[in-house]
Parts: structure tokens; C-alpha cells; sequence
């Protein structure tokens, strides 16, 4: 089936059923751009962390930096201690922010990510424009000298207007990804407990980018795309589906599909070629996925470089998980540091 049928622009929906929850302009721009669009804002992204060349040694110093702050503590809660905080440090040195916007992005996850968290993320889309809107007069201040003062800057120059775009990329690159990263990291640390020749695997080989695309295929924090609407009358799998019709496609399912993976329930670090789709595919692939890859091979590498045998001290079945409509990751994980028991 061609892709090109199904869209995520909310103008080919009908509107008689399910469309997802909406987002307020001008954070809807994936929700109201074709696909040439989405293809530029991600353009920007890579082109980016094409420049940034030495991001790799700088996310190994942040991040050993962040886990130093843990020397001496054998048993700890590792959402709460590691996955939990260091999105947004990474993000703040990363993209440039400042101590400000770096706290309230920090704050946001703390209210929204923890087990005892009331609201859910798309509750929270009035804090995330505030941050959104910090961000952006802050690239705007910053000229040229920060990754978000070029990518602010570039948005008004090709739109000749203070565009909206940058607000929806900030959006994804900010909270879509923030969530995305903490799961990843979390349930690496899950599966890797019980599977230590997979971690030897990992941590064998200098490119790591295979084993993390095994891991975000196996994970599938992403368990839901995004509503796409059928553009014209079409068929899948004998299921007639109308034009204006929404369709979910559940990528960790695509993930586990036994005609695309051998074992697809087995992790397999070594697995090649690996066509997952944990982060999208095509024209609708997600805007964060170049940035994701390096800097979730830096965190692991730091992680087991400096706890080479840190394990889950709870059984993967009493794991309790953050399963929300789109995003799955685990809520807590106890862990040690040293020996097991």
C-alpha cells in the first residue's frame, strides 16, 4: 500500500471518528503540514548535528557528570535518579538553553512523568507552550551562537515572518522526544538486566547504532504513530476504509511482525538488516530521530562504563509501567549498582 494514501494533515479527516486529541496552534504544525514541510523542519535538525561534530565527546562529559552525582549510591530508583532528569540536560546543552528554560522543562517531566503524576502529558499543553514560547525569545536573542538560535533564526528567514513552524519542531524536539529518550533509556537498563550477553554485545562494538536500533525495536516506546486520515477510499488487509477515515498504525506491532524479524520477540543486538519503524518511516519520520540515535549510544556507553553491573533488582513482571495511549515506558526501576546479591 502507498504511504502517500494515508496523512497526517487533519484536513482529509471527516471528522466522524476518532482524530486524536487536538493541538492548539502553533504547536499543530505536523497536524496541518504536508509532508514537504515535515521534511524540511527535519532537514534543519540533521543538517545541525551534521555541524555539531563534537557533540558526541561533549553528551560523554554531560552525562558522566550527571551519573558522578550518584558515586557511592549502590541502590537507587533509576527512572527517578537517571532516565527521569536527563532529557533535559541533555536538551539544554544540546540545543543551547538556559538555566531557566533547562529548570522548567525539568519541572515539567517531574509533574508529569513520576508514578505518582496526576496530569497526563497532553494535559499539559499550556505549560508546554510557555516553555515553547521561553525558548523561542531566547533563540532570538542568542542570534547565530546556539543550534536553537540558528534553528529559530532559519524558520523566519525562509518564512519571512516570525513562522509558527519552529514552535511545532520545539514541541516535538522538547516533549515528544523527551518522553521517547526517557523510555529508551529506562527500558534498555530493564532488558539488558537479564540478558548480559547482549549487553557484551553492545558495549563489543564501537559503532553502536546497530544495537540501538535493536533496542528501540524491541522497546517500541512509540507504541502508537500518530492518527493518519485515508485521502481517498482504499483497502488494508480486507478492511474497507473510507476517504476521511482515521487510521492507527501500532508500530510496535509492525516491530514484532514475524513476515519482517526473525524472533521478533528475542532481543538481538546484532541484528541486520533491521527495518523497524519505532521512529516513524518516509516523509513522517520523527523530526528527533537523527538526535535520539547518537545521544541514546552516548548515554548507554556512560551508563555501563561506569556500572558495568548494574541489573534490575525486580522481576521484569513486577515492573510497573507508564502505559499511556501513545508512549510505554517503566514508571520505577529499582536497580544496584554493584554485585547482585
Amino acid at each position: 500500500m502507498r504511504m502517500s494514501r494515508l496523512s497526517t494533515n487533519l484536513r482529509y479527516s471527516q471528522g466522524e471518528d476518532y482524530r486524536g486529541f487536538a493541538v492548539p496552534p502553533p504547536l499543530d504544525v505536523f497536524q496541518r503540514s504536508e509532508p514537504e514541510q515535515w521534511t524540511r523542519l527535519r532537514s534543519r535538525v540533521v543538517g545541525e548535528l551534521r555541524q555539531a561534530g563534537e557533540w558526541t565527546d561533549r553528551a560523554a562529559l554531560l552525562v558522566g557528570k550527571c551519573l558522578a552525582e550518584l558515586d557511592g549510591v549502590d541502590e537507587f530508583d533509576f527512572v527517578e535518579r537517571v532516565a527521569l532528569p536527563l532529557p533535559a540536560v541533555i536538551l539544554a546543552e544540546l540545543l543551547g538553553l538556559p538555566d531557566t528554560e533547562r529548570d522548567a522543562l525539568a519541572a515539567w517531566a517531574n509533574a508529569t512523568m513520576r508514578p505518582d503524576s496526576l496530569p497526563r502529558a497532553r494535559d499539559t499543553l499550556a505549560a508546554m507552550q510557555e516553555i515553547i514560547t521561553a525558548v523561542i525569545a531566547r533563540g532570538l536573542q542568542d542570534g547565530e551562537d546556539t543550534m536553537l538560535g540558528r534553528l529559530v533564526h532559519a524558520e523566519i528567514d525562509s518564512a519571512g515572518t516570525d513562522s509558527g513552524d519552529i514552535a511545532g519542531l520545539l514541541f516535538y524536539l522538547l516533549f515528544v522526544w523527551y518522553e521517547v529518550l526517557m523510555d529508551v533509556i529506562a527500558g534498555a537498563v530493564l532488558v539488558f538486566s537479564g540478558r548480559p550477553e547482549q549487553l557484551a554485545g553492545m558495549m563489543s562494538v564501537p559503532d553502536r547504532s546497530g544495537p540501538v536500533d535493536e533496542l528501540l525495536r524491541f522497546l517500541s516506546p512509540q507504541v502508537l504513530a500518530g492518527p493518519r486520515f485515508a485521502v481517498t477510499d482504499l483497502e488494508i488487509g480486507g478492511q474497507v476504509i473510507a476517504a476521511g477515515q482515521t487510521v492507527l498504525l501500532c508500530l510496535a506491532s509492525a516491530n514484532h511482525d514475524p513476515e519482517r524479524f526473525s524472533d521478533p520477540a528475542e532481543l538481538d543486538v546484532w541484528r541486520g538488516p533491521n527495518p523497524h519503524v519505532a521512529l516513524g518511516h518516509g516523509a513522517h519520520a520523527c523530526v528527533g530521530a537523527g538526535l535520539l540515535r547518537p545521544v541514546l549510544a552516548s548515554v548507554l556507553e556512560q551508563i555501563y562504563t561506569r556500572w558495568p553491573k548494574l541489573h534490575a533488582t525486580i522481576d521484569d513482571r513486577d515492573v510497573p509501567w507508564r502505559s499511556g495511549f501513545r508512549h510505554r515506558g517503566p514508571l520505577t526501576l529499582p536497580v544496584r549498582a554493584g554485585e547482585r546479591y
